[in-house]
């Protein structure tokens, strides 16, 4: 059964359908140019009524995992390929990746020119498209017709009172599993709260710090977080990852903007101004903060992309609050920048020290 990409300009590229042959989705096409992690891009609800396509020649062939997923509904709006596998080999897998997203209702176009069509958007910019199963005569009516798809929160409850070892609480604006398991690996109890909580509800949780998730989306469409965001600052060791990040920074009055094409990949390189070190890092991400609206606040930055000199860390002096603009989980990508969650645990407990002093 064939398929039909049509972006926005009115560009269309023919391919192969698999995953949910029957469905058609509509939503901003981004490029993805990981070698690996296809099934944690997939589950990632950053990728919120978005259409990846990936640049990697081959993508499947190692299956799917259920204990990777990120979360246990996909937002995706589809999946572009250039070619699926049609089996899987690895220990871990369970099922194909067409099997998979047929199970989840995502629909997939295979057998098309993906490096053509990544150039293409390199050029032009992130744009709206519309995988459908017939040729598009009126672009933006069918874009307004396709439904687009809500996040699902993530919930993971904890007991009261308060525990005895550190307890983080997560604001869940789309968090990735991944974070929570770095949490818990280093020791801490995590209770992950919507991000429509109140300042009374969270205290209700006794936490010893605040984590601000990942999730998708302009984050000038968050406006109501911000001022929770500058009273939890004010009150609680605060780490922002990704949207939490960009938060943090228009919070205290700095700016954000789109980025042309985004940051979707596992190989971008990010230096602490610092330390002069570099780290490798996964990033996920289609708006960035302005470095120039950062000095008229009180954050600093701290670390910066370095390929294209973009803000990827910010702190607040004299508080316990830090920021990233990257994903220091990975799953998928490099381990490397794991570091930020050893740092922020080391903030808790110079707090806990200082409060005691």
């Amino acid at each position: 059964m064939q398929k039909y990409l049509t972006l926005a300009d009115g560009t269309q590229w023919i391919g192969t359908a698999f995953g949910d042959r029957s469905i058609e989705g509509a939503g901003q096409l981004v490029f993805n140019t990981g070698m690996t992690g296809y099934q944690e891009t997939v589950t990632d609800p950053s990728y919120l009524n978005q259409l990846i396509a990936f640049t990697a020649p081959l993508i499947g062939n190692y299956g799917i995992d259920p204990t990777v997923n990120q979360a246990a509904t996909l937002g995706t709006q589809a999946v572009i390929v250039h070619e699926l596998t049609t089996f899987s080999d690895h220990y871990t897998s369970r099922q194909t990746f067409d099997n998979f997203l047929t199970i989840h209702h995502v629909p997939g176009l295979q057998g098309i020119d993906t490096r053509e069509l990544t150039i293409h958007l390199r050029q032009t910019g992130t744009q709206a498209a519309i995988l459908s199963n017939q040729p598009i005569l009126n672009f933006d009516a069918k874009f307004a017709s396709l439904p687009l798809k809500a996040l699902t929160p993530q919930s993971l409850p904890v007991a009261l009172p308060k525990p005895t070892q550190p307890h983080i609480v997560v604001i869940d604006f789309g968090e990735k599993t991944a974070i929570t398991t770095a949490l818990i690996k280093r020791g801490c109890q995590v209770s992950i709260l919507p991000a429509t909580s109140s300042l009374k509800h969270i205290q209700a949780y006794q936490p010893d710090g605040i984590l601000l998730s990942n999730g998708p989306g302009d984050p000038q469409q968050y406006p109501a977080a911000l001022p929770l965001i500058r009273q939890l600052a004010n009150r609680y060791p605060l780490a922002g990852i990704c949207l939490g990040h960009q938060l943090l920074a228009r919070a205290f009055g700095a700016k954000t903007y789109q980025l042309t094409f985004g940051h979707h990949g596992l190989n971008h390189p990010v230096k602490d101004l610092a330390t002069g070190q570099v780290w490798m890092t996964a990033q996920n991400h289609d708006f960035a903060v302005d470095p120039a609206s950062v000095t008229t606040t009180p954050l600093q930055i701290t670390t910066i992309e370095l390929n294209d000199g973009s803000v990827e860390g910010l702190r607040l002096p004299g508080r316990p609050v830090m920021s990233v603009q990257f994903h220091p989980e990975a799953h998928p990508g490099p381990l490397e920048a794991g570091q930020f969650f050893d740092q922020f645990i080391q903030m808790l407990h110079h707090q806990e020290v200082s409060a005691n002093a």
